[in-house]
């Protein structure tokens, strides 16, 4: 069971490399901004983080490069640079206004800045934070240069070993 699910595993991390290089050479995008998570096991003092028993297996049994290795190495191949940027408190920063607080990160999506009173979900903030370190731009200035963080839901469909996006329900009644 356990190589089943690693062939699975990496068949995925494959075909989800490959769908995102050709997501950027369809929309021709020479660059791609990514969070680097190789620091995920340290603390913000350097010492490995605890997350207890379960949390610590789950923790340091995942390969965080793994996909952003493979990402690289297709990316490479057609041109395309993976810029690696750390994630420190992107998703804790405003965009808006700057600051930078634990409390700004309600809950897992939740971002609510305690200044201004910015709301949003977390990961797009983060991602607006981590394109700024890339681009050196502020949030207001061009906003529409690039691809970010656009939610979507895209099926993995094991046969075809490819990435279909799901049809979206309507909210309306």
């Amino acid at each position: 069971m356990t190589a089943m699910m690693d062939s699975f595993n990496n068949d995925f991390l494959h075909a989800l490399a490959k769908h995102i290089v050709g997501q950027c050479i369809d929309h021709e995008v020479g660059r791609l901004a990514v969070g680097d998570l190789s620091d995920i096991r340290q603390g913000e003092n350097g010492d490995a983080r605890n997350w207890g028993r379960s949390g610590n297996k789950k923790l340091h049994g995942w390969e965080f490069d793994r996909f952003t290795r493979l990402l690289e190495y297709k990316a490479e191949e057609h041109g395309i640079l993976v810029d690696r940027k750390s994630e420190r408190d992107t998703s804790k920063t405003c965009l808006c206004c700057g600051r930078n607080r634990d409390t700004n990160r309600v809950e897992r999506g939740l971002y609510v800045c305690g200044s201004c009173g910015t709301t949003m979900n977390a990961d797009v903030n983060g991602a607006v934070n981590i394109r700024r370190k890339t681009t050196q731009n502020p949030p207001t200035e061009n906003m529409n240069n690039s691809c970010l963080a656009r939610p979507a839901v895209r099926l993995f469909n094991q046969s075809s070993g490819r990435f279909a996006p799901s049809e979206q329900a309507s909210c309306e009644p």
